[in-house]
Order: C-alpha cells, then structure tokens, then sequence
C-alpha cells in the first residue's frame, strides 16, 4: 500500500493543469506580422488602430486562413474588454427540422458576435505566464457572444468571459429569432481548446416552447470540442428549453469515421441550465446529431455542482410537459465514455411527473435521454467515482435511460445506478445481455464521504467554495484500487434466431432459468403472473423496431420483467452472470442460440487532472476518480 496523507502538492509545474488556470488566465494583446503569425500588442478594441498597433480586432481581420494570432508579453495577465460588435446577424450552421422532423444543418442566423472569423484560426497565448482573457465589455442590456468562428479554432492560454447571448426577432418569416448558442463561443468546426478558461457566459432563450428559440451552450457551442486542461464554471442556459450550461457539443455532424468531442483534464463546475425542458447542467452531447453514433469522451475531468432546474419564469400549463435530466452529464444521441472522472454534487431539481410512461427526471450525474425521440447507443465507465449528485435532494447518479448497452470496466465508485429505463433485449444485434455491471472493483450504493475527502476539496478563487470546485481528493474506498498492470474485462454478448417454422419458447425460457438459477432470491414460483409467452417474436424491423406494433408484447415482457425483478438480483438485473448461465438449446427446438465474450483490456490513466503521474512503481496501485494522491 502506499503510504498516504492527504495534503495536495501544489508545486507550481503542476498548477497550470486544471482549475487553477483560472487565477491567472487573462487579457490579451498586440501587433507585429510574422508570414503566418499577427502579433496582437494593445489591448484596445479598434479595427483600424494607429500604425504599428495590433489589435485582437485587427488581427482576426487581417489574419489569413490558418494564420496564428499571438500576444506580446505587455498584455501577460491581462484583459481585453471588448465593446464592438462585428455582426448582428452571424451566420453559421444549425439544425433545421421539416414537418416535425429533424432535417439536417444549414446556414443559420446565431444573432450579435463581437468578434468573428470565417476561417480557420489560431490563437496561442502560451508564451504569457498567466495567459490572457477576452471579455465582452457591453453589458447586461447590450448583448453579443465573445467569438463566432465559421471554421476549425485552435486556441491556447486564453479566457473567454461575460459573453450574453439572447434570442432575439428578426424580422424573417423563415427565421423569427436568432439562435441562443453559445454564450461564450461560437464554432462550426472543430474546437481544439487548451488550457483556456470559460467562465459567466450565458445564453438566453424565449420562455414558450419552440425550437428555434431555446438556449444551448452557456460556455461554448460547436460541431466538434476537443478540450485539453480546460475551466468551464459559471455559464448558464435559460428559457423555455435550455441545454449544455457549460459545453453543448454537436459531436462530429458531418465529419467521418471517429470525430465524437472529448474533454481530457478538464473542470466543469458551477455551470446551470434553468427551463421547462432542462438537460446537462455541465456537459450535453448530441452524438453527432439525430440518426448518428458518435462518442463523447470524457477522460480525468472534474465535473461537479452543476445545476439542471426548473424555470419560475415559464407559466405553468396542464397541457405543458416538462423534462429536468442531466445535472452533470446528458447524452441525446451516439455514446458516452466516461474514464477516471469525479463526478460529484451535481442536482437536477423540477416538478416530478411521469410522461408516457415514462420519468421525467433523472441524473443528476450523469444521464442519457428516454423516449423515441433518439437513439443512445452505448454507455462506457470506467475508474470513476459517480456519487452524491441529488434529483430533488434523492440520490440519482446515472440514469441510462433508454440505453442500448451498459457497460462498466471496473473499479467504479457509484451512489444510485439506475438501468431501469433500458432498451429491451435486441436478440439480432446479439444484445440479450446490456447491463454489463458489476465487474472487478465496482461498487454502486456508496456514499459521497466514504469516497471522496470532503475536508480536501480544492474551490475556485474568491467563491469561497459555495458554487464551484476544482477537484475532489479521493478518499476511503477510492484510495488504491487500480492495478498498474493492464487488465481484462469480459462482457457476455448473446443472440438467438428461431428457424423457420419452429415456435419461439425464448421468453418462458427466461422466466424458467430465474425459477432454478435464482430460487433463493426469486422464489420457485417467480414469473407466476406472466402469461404464456409462447409465440412472441422479436422482429428486427431496421431502425424502427421499437415503434413496430408486432414487437409490442416482446417490449412489455421486458419492462414487467425489470419491474417484477425490482433490483433483487442487484442493480445489474439479468446481467452478464445470468445470461451465461443462459442455454435454451438445451430445451428449445428450432432455436439457434449463440454465445459470445468481448474482452475490454483496461489501464489506470497515465496522468490525473493535475498532470501527475499516476502510480508507476512495482506493484503499486491507483487511485479511483479524477485525481491521484500524492505518494
């Protein structure tokens, strides 16, 4: 074991990774082109400044595409209050929906920006010890975003703050208002961020239901983020409809192959989405967009103390629904990779209802969507501690909604595991077995303080830590878990056909193996109530199965299955360990059932949150969650 004491080492070569950025993230400068690169070297807001001054405006104006902006070291720690307003009416691309239905991107009016680019750019502001902020100086009445960039922007060293976005008439019969995203920054494009810091931006939207006119992205919107070493903390989205207080990613819409979002060593905390429908008070993916799978990657972030609530503005309505999920995390579509991350203290809070069937709240860690609206493929966890996130002062940590796969790769810390909203077994995409939990090292059911040193916590400056935080030191059941050695974890993958002609006796099958594989905790007699279920098919209509009226019985077996079952057999259910155990052939005729493993190899991560090295001495072990205690 190694030996522990639980003061962090806050040696200065290992500050300028995560939350403590923000002390010294700050203005920007000045002038002096260099082929490629404009250095910025004042820090008035002028587009046409004297000879041999630089401006940021300036700059951005006269920089080719791909061109590097960079700063002199006269602007270090310092601000540049911008005042101007490039474009009323900056176009780029958002989503489009035609007879209620989603319709692709096109170009879009996303309102007042004070700066923008369409192009690609790059802004470096490395070579100033405490970085430099870029602030929208126009007030709470005059309102525009920081930056819009039609392009990729790659951006290091820089705080973007106080940028206000808000709906606003337009005029156009095509496009009454002007879309609310974000706040902070705007990009179609891939949005490569480093060490940068995005802090009290905000997004506002009108307060009746509409597409157009909800809020997304406080802090930031794009297609695409990559965001390394990054501050996300008190953004806001507020409306009607609001999503993404910290990130809105798009995820990839119209990249190839593997262009999902990550966010790598980052802080998301103290960021808020208030309306009627509410979704990722921290972080929200749209997985690419409706109809496609790509991946949010989330790897040593902090994501803490980020709200989902309702709006007491929006006038309740009987004819009104409302949705409150995500306090930490939402996925809409594609896939959420969730690797050595705290998530913690995060609330969802709203008025509880149940819609269609379904529970309108849930998650506050994290949380994937519920309905027919959308498609969430796959949920991976890993190393992470998930605990003390309230839904309505209840614990409610992951909510996997209406979720193809779970799976977990071990040694997770998690309070409340909810898996209850699954989709049914799909037999044909070899998916009888989704809930792959617990494996080696889980445990679900823990209590934030058994996992994390609530005395350690680090808080952002000046809050006095009521809002905000910048990690959490492990703690307890957290502390030296994780082998150094990579290891294996296996998941169980079953498929069954009916051949031609036979009759499918799968589903009394089922309840049969939970009569004799789990009499002790189910009773001799479970599944009593259920009718004969011989007959009852699954029919892999592509894409629409679940809205196939001949696949309704095979879905309602599912969902009284999950309810009769009702966690007695663990918060995995029917997980891998049942399935396994599994073997209709044995008394089914005319079934083919194929059994299959996948094998996950898994490693502690090389860094945490703050650029340590993890445990790399013989024999040694890791820390769960975001950071690594120093030896």
């Amino acid at each position: 074991m190694k030996h522990r004491h639980h003061k962090m080492n806050l040696r200065r070569s290992h500050v300028i990774h995560g939350c403590w950025l923000a002390i010294w993230l700050a203005s920007a400068g000045a002038a002096a082109a260099r082929g490629g690169t404009i250095r910025v070297n004042s820090a008035d807001d002028s587009t046409a400044p004297p000879a041999g001054v630089v401006t940021l405006r300036s700059a951005l104006a006269a920089l080719k595409p791909g061109g590097r902006i960079e700063f002199d070291p006269s602007l270090d720690g310092g601000t540049i209050w911008l005042t101007l307003v490039a474009d009323e009416h900056t176009m780029l691309l958002g989503e489009t929906y035609a007879n209620g239905k989603f319709a692709g991107f096109e170009q879009r009016d996303y309102g007042r920006s004070a700066l923008v680019a369409r192009k690609d750019v790059v802004m470096n502001a490395s070579a100033l010890p405490h970085g430099i902020t870029i602030a929208w100086g126009g007030g709470s009445t005059n309102h525009a975003r920081v930056l819009a960039v039609l392009g990729n922007l790659t951006m290091t060293k820089v705080a973007i703050r106080s940028g206000h976005v808000v709906a606003e008439m337009t005029g156009d019969a095509a496009q009454p208002y002007t879309l609310a995203r974000g706040g902070g920054v705007a990009v179609w494009g891939t949005a490569s961020l480093s060490l940068c810091t995005l802090s009290d931006n905000q997004v506002e939207g009108d307060l009746v239901p509409a597409r157009d006119r909800g809020a997304f992205g406080g802090g930031i919107y794009g297609n695409r983020m990559i965001l390394a070493d990054c501050l996300i903390t008190g953004n806001g989205a507020t409306g009607f409809g609001g999503a993404g207080g910290g990130v809105y990613s798009v995820g990839g819409y119209g990249m190839l192959g593997d262009s999902g979002s990550s966010l790598n060593r980052c802080t998301v905390s103290g960021n808020r989405v208030v309306g009627e429908h509410a979704y990722g008070g921290g972080v929200f993916s749209e997985g690419g967009g409706a109809g496609n799978s790509q991946t949010l990657k989330l790897f040593n972030c902090t994501v803490a103390r980020n709200t989902v609530a309702d709006n007491p503005a929006v006038a309740e309505s009987p004819m009104a629904q409302y949705y409150y999920r995500g306090g930490g995390v939402y996925m809409s579509n594609g896939s959420l990779t969730v690797a050595s991350c705290t998530i913690v203290e995060n609330m969802v809070s709203g008025i509880s209802a149940v819609w269609n069937g379904k529970p309108n709240m849930g998650g506050a860690g994290v949380a994937a969507t519920i309905g027919n609206a959308h498609v969430v493929e796959q949920m991976d966890v890993w190393h992470s501690i998930i605990a003390g996130n309230l839904v309505n002062g209840a614990p409610g940590d992951v909510y996997s909604g209406s979720l193809v796969d779970f799976f977990s790769y071990g040694y997770n810390r998690i309070g409340k595991l909810d898996l209850s909203q699954m989709l049914a077994p799909v037999p044909t995409w070899f998916n009888l077995s989704r809930k792959h939990w617990p494996k080696v090292g889980d445990q679900d059911g823990v209590a934030l303080a058994d996992v994390v040193d609530l005395s350690g916590v680090v808080a952002l400056p000046g809050d006095g830590g009521a809002a905000s935080v910048c990690w959490y030191p492990p703690a307890g059941s957290a502390l030296d878990q994780i082998p150094l050695k990579s290891y294996a974890v296996k998941s169980v993958l079953a498929e069954y056909r009916v051949k031609s002609g036979a009759t499918d006796h799968a589903l009394n099958a089922v309840l049969a193996a939970l009569r004799t594989q789990h009499a002790a905790e189910l009773g001799s007699d479970f599944g009593s109530g259920f009718a004969d279920m011989t007959g009852t098919l699954f029919v892999a209509t592509p894409n629409t199965w679940p809205a196939d009226p001949l696949n309704r019985p095979w879905i309602t077996f599912w969902r009284n299955l999950d309810a009769e079952l009702a966690g007695r057999l663990g918060t995995g259910g029917l997980n891998d360990d049942f399935w396994w155990a599994f073997k209709p052939d044995s008394n089914i005729s005319g079934v083919n059932y194929r059994l299959h493993t996948t094998s996950h190899r898994t490693r502690l991560e090389r860094t945490d949150a703050l650029g340590h090295i993890r445990s790399r001495k013989h024999g040694d072990i890791g820390d769960i969650g975001a950071i690594e205690l120093d030896r």
